[in-house]
């Protein structure tokens, strides 16, 4: 990894050096894993903590652990069970922030006891308005340094280009996998995280969702990986979907496949 000082953004290297120690809020996602890096780069005291729960991607803890062996970082995964609270299991709209909050509280906890300052990789292009977790973040006072200095998704996937970060295909959390409304279950996640490692198995590249609209599979892929996803039916009707369909991804998430059907 490239770790001279001189290639991070001067603004972002001011937040952060007047925010250390630092403690990472690590998913295992690009824009968390690329603020690590950024902070090793600048040789600030910095540790990392990837909350673990039912709702995590197959392979992002993997990650996010293997990245912080690779920099040489302290690394505390913190187990929490999301599905104990009932009213995150009813999947309400403002699921987001009803989940935020039951994540950040332990990795406050954590960061009272180490003496630092909780970050996340919050960044300029995320809307208020489509991340309702965004107010959890300014209520509990949690820094988003990304956002604070201006910085896009185009930036941070430059910033990890010249960090020496792989491009990771972005994602979000299992439950975004669900219908607001629809109970979500450690049965239905299983399920959805089953299918999603058999197709990157599989050899699926790019960014990969798949739906659950009843007991149906909406699976999206990109567009050159629809006819080796479409290979893969059976395999995937294996699982125990009463019926998979491919579809090229597009943005909307699953409430727009039950707008669809409506």
């Amino acid at each position: 990894m490239n770790e001279n000082p001189s290639i991070i953004p001067a603004k972002l290297a001011s937040i952060l050096q007047k925010r250390a120690p630092l403690l990472i809020a690590l998913s295992g996602g690009q824009d968390s894993l690329v603020l690590l890096a950024t902070a090793k780069a600048l040789d600030l005291p910095v540790a990392a903590a990837t909350i673990l729960s039912e709702f995590a991607v197959p392979g992002e803890t993997e990650r996010a652990d293997a990245m912080c062996k690779k920099l040489g970082v302290p690394w505390y995964p913190i187990e929490i069970g999301l599905l104990k609270d009932a009213a995150i299991r009813s999947n309400p709209v403002d699921r987001c922030y009803l989940c935020k909050q039951q994540i950040m509280r332990p990795l406050l906890k954590l960061a009272d006891e180490l003496g630092s300052s909780v970050c996340d990789g919050t960044h300029a292009d995320d809307s208020p308005k489509e991340r309702p977790g965004y107010a959890v973040l300014q209520q509990l006072g949690i820094c988003s340094p990304f956002a604070e200095a201006g910085l896009g998704k185009a930036d941070i996937l430059s910033l990890a280009d010249t960090l020496e970060i792989p491009r990771i295909p972005p994602s979000s959390c299992l439950a975004t996998r669900l219908p607001f409304g629809v109970t979500i279950t450690t049965e239905r996640l299983s399920l959805i995280a089953a299918a999603e490692t058999l197709l990157r198995d599989q050899g699926i590249s790019g960014t990969l969702r798949v739906r659950l609209i009843a007991d149906e599979a909406v699976v999206e892929v990109e567009a050159w990986e629809m006819q080796k996803a479409l290979s893969l039916l059976d395999r995937l009707e294996g699982l125990g979907f009463s019926h998979v369909r491919v579809a090229g991804y597009a943005a909307g998430g699953v409430e727009r496949w039950r707008q669809t059907q409506q």
